[in-house]
């Protein structure tokens, strides 16, 4: 019997890591495409391979969403009943896939949280939901983020602008360049080459050695590939969390799982991530380099601010905030059809995850 949950657990893993996959990991690499650094596949398949490296390494971090997420919920440990943890598992599933398949991007944290809440409500009451935990550790991250997203974007794009087009000037000197006597061919004046290390990309240092230009465009890349490794990072634990209870354990969670994980988060990345990553990238503004690297920094930052302290964000709020923050900055504006339809799905995910919920357990409380 129990090797039947461990099999069970395992399908709803892939299946909540897959349609986390197809959905989020246009949050991370979507500025890269619609700012035109890149193509959409090349973008996606970015995105895919560092959201894998983040879900492995929640081996090391995740530990403290795992907790957060399987102990902040319910006031007292009610045991494992088989219609309330499959309604919690395969309610997310049920609207991320259709949320996807909508072109909608929602939150998969927020689905979660909303399948759980829902099905303690109808198997344990509202007495038996832990409410002010709840709303500290869970709901007031998941309501701020989104502001904060916004108000930074919006307050830093200008100077973060400023300071990739300044870096944009740049080369890094992997050798320096020696030291020798250059001669100005009108007043026949010697001059001395000093060594550099960062140079201006024209001058005569920067000509004479072997080296890298920094360009905006590579540190687009970099943010992209640290937003998405973040969001792999921040995202696997919960997902884990939520198939615990068939295997009755909490603590230490075996290594296996987040690779599991990983790899479903990767498929699902990979073969269902266009949709969401166009929308994204081309529907909400109009991004030029500098932008898109600017938002993705500030989704970054947020979001391994937040994985650092254990709190569950949502990567599609900050990421598609950040995006708003620079749209509102930029002469292109947002355009407010998607930006409408985006907020209506948000504000949908919890109620719809709850009457999932109700579904799922009616079905399997018959058996």
């Amino acid at each position: 019997m129990e090797s039947i949950y461990v099999i069970l657990a395992c399908c709803l893993l892939f299946g909540l890591s897959y349609a986390n996959g197809a959905n989020d990991v246009s949050k991370a690499i979507a500025t890269l495409a619609g700012s035109g650094v890149t193509s959409v596949k090349k973008a996606i398949a970015w995105g895919t391979v560092w959201t894998v490296t983040g879900a492995l390494s929640g081996v090391l971090w995740g530990g403290a969403i795992i907790k957060n997420i399987s102990e902040s919920i319910y006031i007292d440990d009610h045991g494992f009943v088989f219609a309330s943890a499959m309604a919690a598992a395969i309610a997310p599933i049920l609207w991320v896939s259709l949320a996807t398949w909508r072109k909608w991007p929602v939150s998969t944290t927020h689905s979660v949280v909303g399948g759980l809440v829902g099905t303690g409500l109808i198997a344990y009451g509202i007495h038996g939901i832990n409410w002010p935990t709840i709303f500290s550790k869970i709901a007031l991250p998941l309501l701020i983020s989104p502001f904060m997203a916004i108000f930074l974007a919006w307050l830093l794009t200008p100077w973060l602008e400023r300071i990739a087009r300044m870096a944009n000037r740049l080369r890094f000197c992997i050798t320096p360049v020696p030291r020798f006597a250059m001669v100005d061919v009108q007043n026949r004046n010697s001059m001395l080459l000093e060594d550099c290390i960062i140079c201006d990309c024209d001058s005569t240092e920067a000509g004479l050695t072997h080296g890298v230009n920094i360009s905006v465009d590579s540190m687009h890349w970099l943010t992209s590939g640290m937003l998405s490794f973040s969001r792999g990072l921040n995202d696997s634990p919960k997902l884990i969390a939520i198939v615990l209870p068939f295997l009755f354990i909490y603590d230490p969670v075996p290594v296996w799982w987040f690779i599991w994980g990983g790899l479903a988060m990767g498929l699902g990345s990979w073969f269902g991530g266009k949709k969401i990553t166009e929308l994204l990238g081309f529907q909400v503004t109009r991004l030029n380099h500098e932008q898109g690297f600017a938002a993705n920094l500030v989704s970054t930052f947020l979001v391994i601010g937040a994985s650092r302290f254990g709190m569950p964000v949502s990567t599609t709020h900050v990421s598609s905030s950040s995006i708003m923050g620079v749209g509102l900055v930029n002469q292109e504006g947002l355009n407010m059809q998607t930006v409408i339809a985006m907020l209506f799905a948000w504000l949908v995910t919890v109620p719809v995850a709850g009457i999932f919920v109700i579904s799922v357990y009616s079905f399997f409380n018959l058996f």
